[in-house]
Formats: structure tokens, sequence, C-alpha cells
């Protein structure tokens, strides 16, 4: 049989001390919830079943991939039906959601889909093939990021009113945070250029299904740390103004302690000790309390400087990409 840790005399008696002080014993204080999912998972779940399309953004390696893969494949259990969309020359959504899934997934690249939407553009499909031809026509399409970004939302458009019939709804990767804004300020910057013409009749439709709060929801995926918090807040800002709908913030990989701030005297006269294993208990255990504190006041500052929900995900080992979705998918189904 193992045997228990001795623990020093002299320790022992200190934490009798603090449990004195606090009122309860150190090894039988109940551990800390970070976060409550209860009542922000209603939010989530009102955008799966009432929402024709969920836009994903965030800073690079926040994890909203991953979060699009989880939201595709709840959409898909509840529902019955999902498309997961992301805009991208090298995709990764494959990479993440497992091979059998029935969730649809659509990767839309501007110069693969200028056919369809010059098609849909002009109404005359049978020259768009010559049309595409034009050696110079093709340049301006590759050097004008307007006519880029209008292409591949027009495809976006197109794939949601068709989806919608039914009842299926699109789950789109976004680009990061930065090029997130231009995309979506794209149609109204469009329409200001182009009163009138079958180009400003596209921004005009995809214009109106963006900034329809009852069909277009946009989620903003952070990290409880300094830099992606910052450019979480100006994000939500600029959707307010642009009147893109912004509800919901999920800060991904939220420490979650399995002691309360109250235990730190506790570690404090653990560290004195002259045990070697102890002192490096204590010393990591502090580490990971200053982590946790500094997430929390990022988080809390979000809180302050936004009117959205928050909802947290604790932070996962898990390092396999489905790995991480299945992770996801539990901690929402919670």
């Amino acid at each position: 049989m193992r045997e228990s840790p001795r623990w020093p005399a002299s320790l022992i008696k200190k934490a009798a001390k603090v449990d004195d002080e606090l009122g309860a014993p150190f090894f039988k204080k109940p551990i800390r919830k970070t976060f409550d999912l209860s009542s922000l998972l209603t939010s989530l779940r009102d955008c799966i079943h009432d929402r024709d399309l969920i836009l994903v953004t965030g800073k690079g390696g926040t994890g909203k991939s991953t979060l699009v893969a989880a939201l595709a494949e709840l959409a898909h259990r509840e529902k019955g039906r999902a498309l997961a969309i992301e805009f991208s020359a090298h995709p990764r959504l494959p990479d993440i959601i497992e091979a059998d899934t029935q969730v649809e997934m659509i990767n839309i690249d501007a110069e693969e889909v200028v056919g369809a939407a010059l098609g849909r553009l002009l109404k005359l499909p049978a020259i768009v093939g010559s049309t595409l031809n034009n050696r110079i026509l093709r340049l301006f399409i590759r050097t004008s990021p307007a006519v880029k970004e209008m292409i591949a939302l027009d495809e976006l458009q197109h794939l949601v009113e068709k989806r919608s019939r039914k009842g299926c709804p699109v789950i789109v990767d976004l680009p990061s945070t930065g090029h997130a804004i231009s995309l979506l300020e794209c149609p109204r910057s469009v329409r200001r250029m182009l009163r009138v013409g079958p180009l400003a009749n596209v921004a005009k439709r995809v214009e109106e299904l963006l900034y329809d709060s009852k069909r277009c929801e946009l989620i903003v995926v952070a990290l409880p740390e300094e830099l992606p918090i910052n450019e979480t807040i100006e994000l939500v800002k600029q959707c307010e103004t642009i009147g893109i709908a912004c509800r919901t913030v999920v800060v991904n990989q939220v420490p979650c302690l399995s002691m309360l701030p109250e235990d730190r005297p506790l570690l404090e006269a653990m560290k004195e000790q002259n045990e070697g294993s102890i002192e490096r208990f204590a010393s990591s255990a502090k580490g990971e309390f200053d982590g946790a504190e500094d997430a929390r006041q990022q988080i809390e500052r979000l809180k302050q400087e936004t009117q959205v929900d928050v909802l947290e995900l604790s932070k996962t080992l898990a390092t396999e990409p489905w790995s991480c979705v299945h992770s996801v998918i539990q901690q929402l189904q919670t």
C-alpha cells in the first residue's frame, strides 16, 4: 500500500492556523467553478435554431475553427443538417471534423466561384466562359480586393438562401479579426461607390442578409489574454457601428483552478519549507493562481467594456484536432 506523504510538523501547524482563520479545512474546500454555462448556452442554441447564418471570427490561434466545427456538429445533431463554410485558400475544417460526419463542408475561394457569381450577375450563363477568358478581366478580379470579397459574399448569400429554405443553418469560419471586419463592411462600401448596376444589386442583397439581426449573428472567439481581449473589444464596438449583430463572445482556454484564492497563505507557508518537492509544488500552484487571476481580470474587463454575453470554455489538454472539437461539444452540452 502506498504511504501517505509526511508533512513537516511546522507546515501542519501553519496549515492548522490558516484553517482556523478561514473557518474550513484546506483539503475539504469545494472546488471553485470559474464559469457557469447554463445561463449562456441558450444564446448559442438560439443561434443554431433561429439564425440562417452564424459567423465566427477572432484573433488567429483562439480556436475559432474548432468552435465552428463544434457548432456545426451540434446544429446537425439538433436540426438534422448543417453547412460549415470557410473562406480560405488552405481549408482546415476537413482536418478537424470527423471524416464520417454528415456535416456538409464548403470552402469559398473567390477565384473558384467567380464563374457562378458572374452567371448570376450577368444573368447570361452562356457567355460566362468567354468573359472569364478575358485576361484583363481576370487580372482585375485578382487585384481588386473589393471585387474578390463581393464575389465570395455573393456565393455565401446564394448558399444561405438555398439552405434556409430547408431549415439548414450555415456556420462560417471567417478570416481573423481585421480581415473579417473589412469583409463585412465591403457591401456597404460598394453601395456607397455604386448606386446602381448589377454589382450594387449584389451588394444590397448581401447587406440585407448580413445586417438582419434575425437571420445573421456574429460570434467572436478570444483567449483570456490582453491582446486578444483588446482586439475583441474593438471588434464588438465596430460591429455596433456597422450594424452587425454580435451578442456573444466565447472566451476559450480559461484556466480552471482546484483551489481558492484564500489558499494563498497556506501556499506561502509551504514555499517557506526547505523540502524541495513541497516548495516546487507551492511555486507551481502560485504560478497557476497568478495566471488564473490575470485571465479573470481580462474577462472582467471584456464584460465591463462591452454589452455582450461572455461564454467561458475551460482549458483543455487535448492536442488532436477532433479531440479539441469533442471537448468543446461536451462543454456546450453541459
